[in-house]
């Protein structure tokens, strides 16, 4: 096996907010990238818009002097779902890579796995990283959700009316005092 080659395979999966749509556009987008990484095309870049319901969305592949390098997008879901792979006999950096398709597709989440295929599937760098506002709002989203489900909890009023135990609110054992469940203090001694 020549010495002079790697063998690097960048698998990232995103979640874009301004995902490509257009044949056009992600064809020029994947010239410019592979420009930009310091590889030569050999053929294409590929690209074609799906129509299908439930598989709707675009896929571009493009053959680089050292390997491949291959997009899809399903834009259904909101936001996107981006999966694309480069694998390489040539040298580069899957953080500028990152770097680019969060910065090109306005991603709220970017995961990626960076392997040396050279012998074995040998893991080099794992990484996910999720936009703080989407992580903020989706943690708002469970608090929310969490406090519609509090306040509708009405069935028991806890230690109500002077009791030690929970009281029914509603339905056919209205009134009825349930008890605590008892445990003995811990004692901590000095």
């Amino acid at each position: 096996m020549n010495n002079i080659l790697v063998h690097k395979h960048l698998i990232v999966r995103a979640e874009a907010k301004n995902p490509p749509m257009d044949e056009t556009v992600l064809t020029e987008w994947f010239k410019k990238f592979i420009e930009e990484i310091g590889m030569k095309v050999m053929m294409g870049p590929y690209v074609k818009y799906s129509h299908m319901v439930g598989n709707r969305g675009i896929t571009g592949a493009a053959i680089i002097e050292t390997s491949h390098i291959v997009m899809h997008v399903w834009d259904e879901p909101d936001p996107a779902l981006l999966q694309f792979d480069v694998y390489s006999c040539g040298e580069f950096d899957p953080e500028v890579i990152c770097n680019k398709i969060k910065k090109d597709f306005n991603t709220t989440k970017i995961e990626y796995k960076f392997l040396d295929r050279e012998h074995d599937l040998k893991e080099l760098h794992t990484l996910t990283y999720t936009d703080p506002i989407a992580k903020n709002y989706a943690n708002k989203e469970i608090e929310i959700k969490n406090n519609i489900l509090m306040k509708s909890r009405k069935e028991v009023e806890i230690n109500g009316n002077g009791t030690s135990g929970y009281t029914i609110k509603d339905g056919i054992h209205k009134g009825i005092v349930l008890g605590h469940i008892s445990r003995e203090k811990a004692v901590i001694e000095n």
